[in-house]
Parts: structure tokens; C-alpha cells; sequence
């Protein structure tokens, strides 16, 4: 069985997949499979990957119609052969031995996932950022911990899926899939894995290289033009109740992606705020509604509250919520 497999979604990085790819490929772990989805690439990233792909057999290169990262991603888990799996995005890269070194680790702890750390490089200066393994919640180093350890330290870890080395037998035995949304894919399968996973470890170094406010990325833009925080939420909830979990998580996971949802109210751009707000206010009336015991229903936001006043608002809430 092939070892590990990484999944790479891109779109329009033809100035980044090669160093994305050399990084890879000069790994000392060869028994990989690296699974290149060409997302409807409009610059020369296909024509990149197939010249790679010619060159390399290990590397299999799918084409298909733009439909964002998450659907990119699932389209390489269906075809995935490596007892492991492995995110990577285009314009990111890995550092020297970092493949035999976190399988090594997953081998040793038999891990469902496991967590190690990426630096954040901006304009190719690397930094301790929000990914970093200093990050890292210091208590579940050294030690194997489940779902039910972390209950309430969910969202101290990393949610995105490219600082994570999962089983590949574990996300299929439990349909852990990216969702549909322009932004935020990460989200639902980050919830749904940690929710589910009995054996997870930590591997504190910085193994990965995020290229960090990329013009073009989706992380770059700072006006909110989509809706995505509101159907995370929607979607992690039909999780929790296909689950019978909603009530152990009813509080986690509201504080999270409700406040998600509110802090993109501030953000979002001004020509189809309105709109938002009207689907936002849908999503509060329906947690009031569903959960009427939480500090979310003394909160009252306006379309036209700026970040910080969102934020206050939420303080007196949870201050006066009984």
C-alpha cells in the first residue's frame, strides 16, 4: 500500500505549483502518490501539472470544472490509494524529510490524525503565526488523547486540514468530506474529524509552509462576499444531530460559528450586505428558536454595528444572559 497520499486542489497558482511540487516530489519518503486536481485553472496550471505528471508516475492529475478547493479535495479522496492522507495546497510547500517524519509518528501512536505545525510566510519570510507549533495546546503533547478528551479544547487546534496527517481508513469509515461553500471548507470536516477520532497526537514542529495574504487567495480578500460562515453553521449542526451530539456540543459549537457568522456581518461588502443580514438574521432567529437558553438571545446585532461594537454587544450578552 502506498504510504501517503497528497491531495493538492489548484487553481490559477502556475507561478507556485512548481516549487509546490519540487518540495514533494525531493521528499526521503518515495512511496507516495501526489493527486494534483486541476480546479478549472484559467492561467497554465494544467499545462504545469501534466508536464510534471509525464515525468513523474507517482503524480496523477485530475482536470474538472471549477467548484472551489473543497470539491477539489474530495474528488482526490475518492481516487486516494496511501493508508494515509495528506492536504497541500498550491501555492504552499513542505519542508526537507517532512513526509517520513510525521509518518513515522502516525506509525508509531497509530494515530486517526495527527497535528504538527506550518510557518506563515510572507513574501517569503517565514513567521510563528496562527498555525505555528507553538500554538499548540501544550497539555496534549506527549500523549495519545480522543474526541471526548478535547470536548471543550475543540477549536485550540488548528481547523485547517493542511497541518494534519489523517487515516485514510478513518475518514472513509466515517464520510468525513469537505463541503460546498466558496469559503471556510475546512470547517466541517475539521469538526466532524475531531469529533469522531479516538486516537489523535500532536508533532510539534513546523513541517508546513503557508503562503500567507497570496494576491488572488481566498484568505486575502478582506471584504466578505459570500455566505459561507452561515452554511458552516447549518452544516455542522445537521452533523451534531445525525450524531445525537447536539446537546454535548450545543454551546461549542454556537459560540464558534454563530460568532463566525457575526464578525462577517462587519466585514461584509456593502452592495450585498443587505442580503447577508437578512439570511444572518434568519440564522439567529433559528438558534433563538432551536436553543433558547443561550447569551445568543439578549444579543441584538444591526446591519450597520461595526466589528467591535458586534463584539461588545456579545460581552454584555454573555454577562447578562440569565
Amino acid at each position: 500500500m502506498t504510504k501517503i497520499s497528497i491531495i493538492i486542489p489548484v487553481y490559477n497558482v502556475s507561478e507556485y505549483i512548481g516549487n509546490c511540487l519540487d518540495s514533494i516530489l525531493s521528499q526521503s519518503l518515495r512511496d507516495i502518490e501526489v493527486i494534483c486536481v486541476n480546479d478549472g485553472s484559467s492561467d497554465n496550471s494544467a499545462e504545469i501539472l501534466h508536464k510534471y505528471e509525464k515525468s513523474d508516475n507517482r503524480i496523477i492529475v485530475i482536470d474538472k470544472e471549477n467548484q472551489g478547493s473543497g470539491m477539489a479535495r474530495n474528488a482526490g479522496l475518492a481516487i486516494a490509494k496511501g493508508k494515509y492522507i495528506l492536504f497541500v495546497d498550491g501555492d504552499d510547500w513542505l519542508e526537507n524529510n517532512a513526509l517520513e517524519k510525521i509518518f513515522k509518528k502516525a506509525e508509531e501512536a497509530d494515530t486517526d490524525i495527527l497535528i504538527f505545525g506550518g510557518l506563515s510566510y510572507y513574501e517569503n519570510i517565514g513567521k510563528n503565526g496562527g498555525y505555528s507549533a507553538s500554538k499548540l495546546p501544550k497539555k496534549y503533547l506527549n500523549r495519545i488523547f480522543s474526541a471526548k478528551d478535547i470536548k471543550k479544547d475543540i477549536f485550540k487546534f488548528p481547523s485547517t486540514c493542511w497541518t494534519k496527517l489523517y487515516k485514510k481508513d478513518f475518514l472513509t469509515a466515517n464520510n468525513i468530506l469537505f463541503q460546498d461553500i466558496k469559503a471556510g471548507q475546512d470547517q466541517l470536516p475539521f469538526f466532524h474529524s475531531m469529533i469522531c477520532a479516538k486516537r489523535i497526537a500532536l508533532y510539534p514542529e513546523n513541517i508546513y509552509c503557508y503562503r500567507k495574504n497570496r494576491c488572488g487567495a481566498v484568505t486575502a480578500v478582506k471584504k466578505k462576499n459570500n455566505f459561507s460562515p452561515i452554511y458552516v453553521f447549518y452544516a455542522v449542526e445537521q452533523l451534531l444531530n445525525n450524531k445525537k451530539l447536539t446537546e454535548e456540543y450545543k454551546e461549542i459549537f454556537i459560540n464558534k460559528y454563530f460568532s463566525k457568522a457575526t464578525s462577517w456581518l462587519a466585514k461584509f461588502d456593502s452592495e450585498a450586505k443587505d442580503e447577508y443580514f437578512e439570511e444572518y438574521k434568519k440564522l439567529h432567529s433559528h438558534i433563538i428558536k432551536n436553543y433558547p437558553d443561550g447569551w445568543w438571545t439578549k444579543f441584538h446585532p444591526q446591519i450597520n454595528d461595526g466589528y467591535y461594537k458586534l463584539k461588545l454587544k456579545q460581552i454584555f450578552a454573555k454577562i447578562f444572559r440569565i
